[in-house]
């Protein structure tokens, strides 16, 4: 791997070490990545530039001072176009330019901040592929110009966003909190990996905190180091995808609880694990709909299970759902080898399983209702709370089993498991069938 690293050009290294090289995938893929960037004699030739791109060589050579002067005395270099189709601007974003630098390139030529080289990486795309981004930067960068949510939709060669490159390499809190100021739809933007900025965030933790890590959380006292600022960041991005602003003082209707969000989006799970300890009190919360978590994960969509944890690439698609209408996509072989979001919540708080929404439909009707089987949360509520086999649900007062076999795509297993909790629902269906058939004169068959 270090020889590999050794071989690779100069500002590829820099970048990797922003965006940590810990795993040899994320160091193939981060070559990848910033393949915009091309070879050492690419940057400091020996030959002598040609007179219009003197802006450009001082800007390689981070000479601030000269650069500064020359953007004044010469503002027409500011559209000069070098190596890989990079303006003054994209290389002292990435050489990290003081921000009065950005500033006057972006006051002198704001369209550059549109441009991209062969890697689809805009200004702010380079500027957010650190770990040390600046913030000023990012935010004078955002907003020196109109074009500030039109670049940070713009999407490199992966696919990814400004804040997916933030979340990948690490960026500031503070770098997020702009970027999602700036462009809240980006939240819910998926990579070329079916990655949202938070699940890309999370692949660079998990791989930074190991396996392990939530087996040595008690409670929010342990968030300190590389897991507090994981947390901050997720916090950020859950609030943003749940309300749709970052702001504390939102328009929207709902009232941002962490512990409803991670059961609304779609969320790694050990992080919905990690704040049922975090936030305990807010299991047994109800938000402005009356809905505890457990509710809320009882009609939301079932998302696809991701390895975060191996190569940070993939995807886990023999779980059900995660189209982008949010249906339900059904497999015979659904893979149920990871606890659902439904069963975390069940096991954090068993009692939720009893407590009813407005209308007094149970955790266990609403779960059937929205699609989901037997190993998607189904047994699990059951199991915390069995009377509710016998709980009718809906107009037609249909009781679980019942209810499962109308569905739109109903499941014999999760019937056939339902009846085998109390196979004498059956026999007291069949009594009750035949009274109503012989109470209208109908003759059975």
């Amino acid at each position: 791997m270090i020889a590999n690293l050794q071989e690779t050009h100069l500002k590829f290294q820099e970048r990797l070490s922003y965006c940590g090289s810990y795993t040899m995938a994320m160091a193939v893929d981060m070559e990848e990545y910033y393949s915009d960037y091309g070879s050492d004699a690419e940057y400091y030739g020996e030959d002598e530039p040609a007179a219009d791109s003197v802006l450009l060589s001082m800007v390689q050579s981070y000479n601030w001072n000269g650069a500064l002067s020359r953007i004044n005395e010469h503002p027409a270099e500011c559209r000069a176009v070098g190596v890989q189709g990079r303006t003054p601007l994209h290389v002292a974003c990435d050489h990290d330019a003081p921000a009065i630098v950005v500033e006057a390139l972006m006051k002198a030529y704001p369209e550059a901040s549109l441009s991209v080289g062969t890697s689809n990486m805009n200004p702010l795309h380079i500027t957010c592929s650190s770990h040390h981004a600046s913030p000023e930067v990012v935010r004078i960068l955002l907003e020196s110009s109109s074009l500030g949510k039109e670049m940070s939709s713009m999407r490199d060669v992966d696919g990814d966003t400004p804040l997916h490159a933030a979340c990948r390499c690490g960026a500031p809190v503070e770098v997020l909190q702009l970027l999602l100021t700036a462009n809240p739809e980006a939240v819910n933007e998926r990579d070329d990996e079916g990655l949202t900025p938070l699940l890309r965030l999370w692949v660079r933790y998990f791989v930074i905190l190991g396996d392990n890590f939530i087996d040595k959380v008690q409670g929010p006292q342990d968030l300190i180091g590389d897991l507090g600022d994981a947390w901050r960041k997720t916090e950020l991005l859950l609030r943003c995808a749940y309300v749709g602003s970052v702001s504390s003082v939102s328009s929207s209707p709902r009232v941002f609880r962490m512990m409803h969000a991670a059961a609304a989006i779609d969320c790694p799970r050990l992080v919905v694990r990690l704040a049922t300890i975090i936030h305990k009190e807010q299991l047994s919360e109800r938000d402005e709909n009356g809905r505890t978590p457990l509710l809320v994960a009882a009609i939301t969509p079932i998302y696809n299970v991701r390895d975060l944890f191996d190569d940070g690439y993939m995807l886990e698609d023999r779980i059900h759902g995660d189209n982008s209408d949010g249906d339900m996509d059904f497999e015979e072989d659904a893979d149920s080898s990871q606890a659902s979001v439904i069963d975390i919540l069940v096991d954090a708080y068993p009692l939720g399983a009893a407590l009813p929404d407005l209308q007094g439909n149970l955790p266990l009707n609403l779960s059937i209702a929205s699609g989901k089987r037997w190993h998607q949360g189904v047994q699990g509520i059951l199991d915390g709370h069995p009377d509710a086999l016998n709980r009718p649900f809906g107009a037609e007062n249909l009781v679980p089993f019942l209810q499962a076999a109308v569905v739109q795509r109903p499941d014999v297993g999760t019937i056939f498991e339902l009846l085998r909790r109390d196979p004498v629902l059956l026999r007291n269906w069949a009594l009750d069938f035949s009274t109503n058939r012989a109470d209208v004169g109908t003759p059975m068959t």
